[in-house]
């Protein structure tokens, strides 16, 4: 199993290689489909591939490494929303 380094470092290989701007369609790509999987979730069709999982990866996999997002961002911006919904549903009772 690879470290994160080594996941980061194919990831950025292939920004190099293909490009900004195509990377930038394929992550849009990859949030359609996601889209579409939460759909087919919502109305009750199975998923026995565990395709909504795998959307998920793509999508968190383009946009960490796209835009060079750390995981240490994405669990602050994680951890700040969840104390706000926190205090949302607490503010609803």
């Amino acid at each position: 199993m690879m470290d994160k380094a080594e996941r980061d470092a194919v990831w950025h290989e292939s920004v190099e290689r293909f490009g900004t701007r195509l990377q930038s369609v394929v992550c849009m790509e990859e949030c359609a489909e996601l889209i579409q999987a939460v759909s087919k979730r919502l109305r009750g069709k199975p998923d026995p591939e565990d395709n909504l999982a795998e959307e998920m990866a793509d999508v968190v996999i383009c946009l960490q490494i796209m835009y060079d997002i750390t995981d240490e961002e994405l669990g602050e911006w994680v951890e700040g929303k969840t104390v706000r919904q926190q205090r949302r549903n607490e503010d609803d009772k």
